[in-house]
């Protein structure tokens, strides 16, 4: 009996070491650095506005019923927007406690993955956005694809570089972000949204 009782003390005590190696704190996947930054990251919900169907060209006289038809909208970057919920990680502060917010997101790489057989390589890139967070949930404008990367995936496809399998084509956009809290502590960040890529039908109005 003694040395079971051994034995489940030990297993506490790897259990409690190996949470405490995981960098402070919960959080959303992809966060990291609560303890250090003060900050515990709740959600990060990235959407493409107006939609995840993104039009990767843009081709003239094809929109209208009848002649002359009109060309398609122009191409644009695809926006969106990344909704963060955070708050305070320190629970029960001390009347010394300076407040971690507000933060700012100082750099945010973007890379592109797909399980889709034959899909096009997508270039990943980093941003820099002008966001800050606050306690309590912040939305700010962040770029999905832009047209270069939108231009680039449609030459590939239409020369018979890469043959996706399935069009339209579902790639998952992943954004991982270093942000800094109020006094400079480093912590980062992560959301994903899957996007859809094909030359849709882009007449406006």
């Amino acid at each position: 009996m003694k040395v079971r009782y051994v034995s489940f003390l030990m297993m506490l005590i790897f259990a409690a070491a190996t949470l405490a190696s995981c960098g402070g704190g919960g959080g959303a996947p992809g966060s990291s650095s609560s303890k250090e930054t003060g900050i515990l990251i709740q959600s990060v919900l990235l959407s493409v506005t107006p939609s995840e169907d993104i039009d990767v060209v843009s081709r003239a006289a094809v929109c209208g019923d009848t002649p002359p038809l009109t060309d398609e909208t122009p191409l644009t970057d695809a926006n969106g927007t990344i909704e963060i919920t955070a708050t305070t990680s320190n629970l029960n502060p001390d009347p010394a406690f300076v407040s971690p917010f507000p933060a700012t997101v100082e750099s945010c790489s973007i890379s592109y993955s797909s399980a889709v057989i034959g899909a096009p390589i997508i270039e990943s890139k980093t941003i820099f956005p002008n966001c800050s967070f606050v306690d309590g949930t912040t939305s700010c404008t962040v770029e999905i694809l832009n047209i270069a990367r939108k231009t680039q995936w449609w030459d590939d496809v239409s020369s018979g570089k890469f043959a996706p399998a399935e069009v339209p084509t579902r790639y998952t956009a992943i954004y991982s972000c270093k942000y800094q809290n109020s006094y400079n502590k480093e912590g980062r960040l992560e959301g994903r949204v899957d996007i859809d890529l094909a030359d849709w039908l882009s007449c406006g109005g």
